[in-house]
């Protein structure tokens, strides 16, 4: 991870990422804090939102740790028109995380796995744990919605 144009007190303005998509610099200042982390990752609190440079994957976006440049995961944005999420259990969410309904996305961790036989891969997320990002304040959290219907590894 290579820093560039540090500012006075040595904070970089931006940072470049090796990522296993290639380099992808990413703003500093649009970094995203993550308060408490990731479910398995608590010592990680900065990461960065990108395009993933790779035009068969256009609906994702790679969450990269700012810290580590090891650390990334794929996301899929939530269209909040597919009602996946029943709208009690998001207004609760944004009532305990004191996010302003105009300032909530909501991000889908997504796991890759090969597919049975090694024929090709399957790709799942968790919907019970999605990211919830306050996007005015740039503050995230991995939240537990308490509701038994969403299943930890829906397949997409």
């Amino acid at each position: 991870m290579d820093t560039e144009n540090v500012a006075e007190n040595g904070t970089p303005e931006s940072v470049t990422v090796e990522t296993r998509f290639g380099d992808i610099e990413f703003s500093w200042d649009k970094g995203i804090y993550m308060p408490v982390g990731l479910l398995g990752f608590p010592e990680h609190h900065v990461f960065g939102l990108a395009n993933i440079p790779n035009t068969s994957l256009d609906q994702f976006k790679l969450y990269q740790s700012l810290t580590d440049a090891n650390l990334s995961f794929i996301v899929a944005p939530y269209n909040m028109e597919s009602g996946v999420y029943a709208e009690k259990d998001l207004t609760n969410a944004q009532k305990s995380l004191a996010i302003d309904s105009a300032d909530m996305a909501i991000l889908m961790v997504v796991t890759i796995r090969s597919a049975p036989g090694g024929q090709g891969i399957t790709m799942s997320t968790n919907l019970r744990a999605p990211i919830l990002v306050d996007t005015g304040r740039q503050v995230a959290w991995q939240h537990i919605l308490p509701n038994e219907k969403y299943s930890v590894q829906h397949d997409l």
